[in-house]
């Protein structure tokens, strides 16, 4: 997994060198978006001159940091975080995972899932508890609260009747590498690097990223003479000011063919 490069330097010019190689921006790209001289971008990451607050911010922005990313860049500098995860009220914070739920029931019958750090289930809809129930054999009222990464290694029907299982772990252990390697999330250590272990997947990561590929990974499910293909939307809140709202994603399974949308939409006994 790649380093975060947040996490390798200890002063503000590094940091900010750092991260702006890191996400491909020239000093001229980021010193127009940002509304300062080149000149001065060269300064700060000399470490000849020290930022203004509002400087900070307004480099975080050119360079898309995300919340947590600019907090610590914000603390690189000497101030204090601007989005703290206790900054909005329980009923505010509420109020936004209420909001979330309800485009899990606005996706019905399709399977859409709310997801916590892009690992954790908080919960599924109606469509999802259907698939699940397919994938086990067993009717179940509800998505069980799994960490998706325990899902995919855990042994038995889920892996056997996604088809295309290796395919869709590579798919998830990219995403985690792209979106999540600033959580740093210590228990998710074992249990990424056990996937990533795996043959198979281990061969899909080193393949050439260049090389032709389909626009999407589709799931690929089989349950006896059943065959489902959906393609996986992530959604998220558009500048989330709360650490812990910005961890929120919600998951949409979108169907990927007719079949597949009337097995969902007819309500078919699961296999």
């Amino acid at each position: 997994m790649n380093a975060d490069p947040l996490s390798l330097a200890e002063s503000f010019s590094a940091v900010l060198r750092a991260q702006r190689r890191h996400v491909g921006r020239s000093q001229l790209q980021t010193a127009l978006v940002a509304g300062i001289s080149q000149r001065h971008l060269s300064f700060l990451e000399s470490g000849r001159s020290r930022p203004g607050r509002g400087v900070v911010l307004a480099l975080s922005a050119a360079l898309g940091l995300d919340v947590a990313r600019q907090n610590r860049l914000l603390l690189a500098a000497g101030f204090a975080p601007s989005y703290d995860a206790g900054a909005q009220s329980a009923d505010e914070l509420a109020l936004v995972e209420r909001a979330m739920r309800a485009f899990l029931q606005s996706h019905e019958p399709f399977p859409a899932l709310l997801l916590r750090d892009g690992a954790w289930i908080e919960q599924g809809n109606r469509g999802a508890a259907r698939l699940w129930s397919a994938v086990r054999g067993t009717p179940l009222d509800e998505v069980p609260r799994d960490n998706v990464f325990e899902l995919m290694l855990r042994p038995g029907a889920r892996r056997e009747r996604l088809e295309n299982w290796s395919e869709a772990a590579a798919c998830l252990l990219r995403r985690y590498m792209a979106e999540h390697v600033q959580l740093r999330r210590p228990e998710l250590d074992a249990l990424v690097a056990r996937l990533a272990a795996t043959p198979e997947v281990r061969e899909l990561l080193r393949s050439d990223a260049g090389a032709p590929a389909a626009p999407v990974v589709l799931l690929r499910y089989r349950f006896d003479d059943v065959r489902l293909a959906l393609f996986v939307v992530i959604a998220g809140l558009h500048a989330p000011l709360d650490t812990r709202v910005e961890r929120l994603r919600v998951e949409f399974l979108v169907p990927a063919d007719a079949q597949t949308e009337r097995w969902f939409r007819d309500g078919a006994p699961a296999a």
